[in-house]
């Protein structure tokens, strides 16, 4: 099918993430929630090909981007309409009000799957798989995994207090109860990797882990259905699951600590598995036919933002536990230190 592009149109890029799986033969892997394509580089690198792709943002038109990137406008509009082809690019429906319960649920779960692939491919995992870091990063990883857990209580009362459905409120209250006093195996497993219980409960949080709490504490108060969704995301995240656990322990071992020191941790995975608290969003919505678009909107933007609160706790492990003049676990700064 060929669709007719005119210069004036400002075509906008469909939600998607980009993995260069293989850099020997230059293929690029595009991710479009639970669609993979392959993109083969025909002369063009990709430094090029992105910086084309970022003005596919529904402000510029089919002219424009081509005298920015240089493209030929014969080449930009081919780009266009081969992305139009295949159904990447965003199609605005303004006259849609509500949608189907079902479609939500499933288009969450696709883009969930997408921006959890995302978080996987960040280097730090392929950096400890490689042993491209020293063992103090791996340490680091558990210790802010601990914040993480023990962070719990904070946003979910917070989505407590602040949720307006009754039906809802019960279904977080009983969420509550059952992830509230979890750290502690995070905190055993840290004991068991050699740091003091009391190194552990006084230890102080990066800053990227203090920023994912605060960001889920905010999405919490403001937008219960979003806060829902999000639970998709970061009970799904490489830590939270059976074989991201089977994962930690293999790498302990792999980089010198005690083999079973993880033992704690995997079960408190194995106890949210068996919770099911990925399908929280579903028991929510059971019985409704309908979501409202606004809200689904909202929903949609604080769940990428919190992935892209993932990105940054990644990124604040590897910066700070890769650093070998900084106090592990992480101090705090009182009056005194001045």
């Amino acid at each position: 099918m060929t669709l007719a592009l005119n210069l004036t149109d400002k075509p906008q890029l469909r939600h998607c993430t980009f993995f260069v799986p293989n850099r020997a033969n230059g293929a690029i892997l595009m991710i479009v929630g639970d669609r993979h394509f392959e993109l083969e580089q025909h002369g063009a690198d990709l430094k090029t090909f992105l910086d084309f792709k970022r003005y596919l943002d529904g402000r510029h038109t089919i002219s424009e981007i081509s005298a920015i990137t240089g493209i030929s406008v014969e080449d930009t509009v081919g780009i266009v309409g081969n992305f139009a082809e295949q159904g990447l690019l965003r199609r605005e429906q303004p006259e849609l009000e509500r949608i189907p319960v079902a479609d939500f649920l499933a288009q969450i779960d696709r883009s969930t799957a997408m921006w959890t692939e995302q978080i996987g491919y960040h280097r730090l995992w392929s950096g400890l798989e490689n042993k491209d870091f020293r063992k103090e990063v791996f340490l680091g990883l558990i210790l802010e995994t601990y914040h993480y857990i023990n962070s719990a209580s904070r946003h979910i009362s917070t989505a407590i207090a602040h949720c307006s459905d009754p039906a809802w409120k019960r279904l977080l209250s009983e969420y509550l109860a059952e992830e509230y006093d979890h750290a502690w195996m995070a905190r055993e497993s840290l004991v068991n990797m050699g740091l003091s219980k009391e190194e552990v409960e006084n230890a102080h949080p990066l800053i990227g882990t203090w920023s994912w709490t605060n960001n889920l504490c905010e999405i919490a108060r403001e937008d219960t259905l979003g806060y829902l969704a999000c639970t998709k995301l970061f009970e799904a995240r490489g830590t939270e699951t059976l074989e991201g656990a089977n994962t930690l322990q293999r790498l302990a071992v792999e980089y010198g600590y005690p083999e079973g020191c993880l033992a704690p941790l995997v079960s408190h995975v194995e106890e949210d598995v068996k919770a099911g608290h990925t399908g929280l969003l579903e028991e929510a919505l059971e019985g409704r036919d309908f979501v409202p678009a606004w809200q689904a909107h909202r929903a949609v933007n604080n769940l990428h933002d919190l992935k892209h609160s993932f990105d940054q706790y990644n990124d604040g492990i590897i910066l700070y536990y890769s650093d070998v003049s900084n106090y592990i676990p992480r101090l705090k700064v009182d009056y005194f230190s001045l």
